[in-house]
């Protein structure tokens, strides 16, 4: 049995390493959501919000890149292009991409996986025009082997009458 100064004594290390226990469960979720960036070199205003399921290199993964519905203007979008740096060595299913405004699926057209130029074009087989926000889900990802910092940038086409597009955002991913 312990007496009463044995206990005090051992009162601080069973807080500090309850404190250890209670963080590993957030720092491991955390991996996979985006977090709070320093010196990015992207505008904050500019950062765009995603989900990774995962997040661990060299595995299948989900990702689901967000476009707040503040960023479509009242011309819509009717083809989301999505550029990713060369140094990015991970793929991509073209059959598996996915386009959600709020819960509602909408049909995609075609997708586009060029490796050489790194884009990834997602023609919409209708224009979407909403103040909602917008998911893009890329299902069955291969990660790259190597782990990093990856700017994934958003630009939307309104049309093809609007063959211009427009810069929406970046998402800044961390693969571990």
């Amino acid at each position: 049995m312990l007496n009463i100064q044995t206990a005090w004594k051992l009162l601080p290390i069973l807080a500090l390493s309850s404190c250890f226990v209670a963080v590993i469960p957030i720092a491991t979720r955390a991996d996979s959501l985006p977090g709070f960036t320093l010196f990015s070199g992207v505008d904050p205003s500019n950062q765009l919000s995603y989900r990774l399921d995962s997040g661990n290199r060299n595995t299948i993964d989900r990702y689901r890149l967000k476009i707040p519905g503040s960023k479509i203007n009242s011309l819509g979008a009717a083809q989301i292009q999505i550029t990713y740096p060369d140094y990015y060595k991970g793929k991509f299913d073209d059959k598996a991409v996915e386009v959600f405004v709020g819960d509602k699926s909408i049909p995609v057209q075609a997708v586009q996986w060029n490796p050489e130029a790194q884009t990834l074009e997602i023609n919409l087989a209708q224009r979407i025009k909403t103040k909602k926000d917008i998911e893009v889900v890329l299902n069955n990802v291969q990660n790259p082997d190597g782990g990093g910092m990856y700017y994934f940038t958003c630009q939307v086409k309104s049309s093809a009458e609007f063959p211009l597009a427009r810069y929406v955002g970046t998402w800044i991913l961390n693969i571990d």
